[in-house]
């Protein structure tokens, strides 16, 4: 995500839920300047102040590989990274028996 990207996300929020740069000071603890700057191109704010604005608009901030959840049709040689959960989610076929079956243990002495 781009700071442009980001500073978009957050105006979209800030008027779909439609407070004001007083509101959002007031609920964030920073001062109108600091959001009028972060929810702008030219601001520079502190991680702090970005986390108290995203929680301040009902948001959170979370962090995922490059590329998560893009589309991927987009690169036709894009060959998913094989794991059990992504197996699942894909319809990977059933075990065999021989996988359900429970396993005997050698107990120690």
């Amino acid at each position: 995500m781009t700071k442009q990207e980001l500073v978009t996300a957050l105006t979209a929020r800030r008027d779909a839920t439609g407070l004001t740069h007083a509101d959002i000071a007031l609920r964030s603890g920073l001062t109108e300047r600091s959001v009028r700057n972060a929810l702008s191109l030219k601001g520079n704010p502190q991680m702090s102040s970005l986390l108290a604005l995203v929680d301040a608009l009902g948001l959170e901030l979370q962090l995922a590989p490059k590329g998560f959840g893009e589309r991927t049709d987009a690169d036709p040689g894009y060959r998913p990274v094989p794991t059990r959960i992504g197996d699942a989610v894909g319809g990977a076929a059933a075990p065999s028996a021989s996988a359900s079956e429970p396993r005997s243990r050698k107990r120690s002495p």
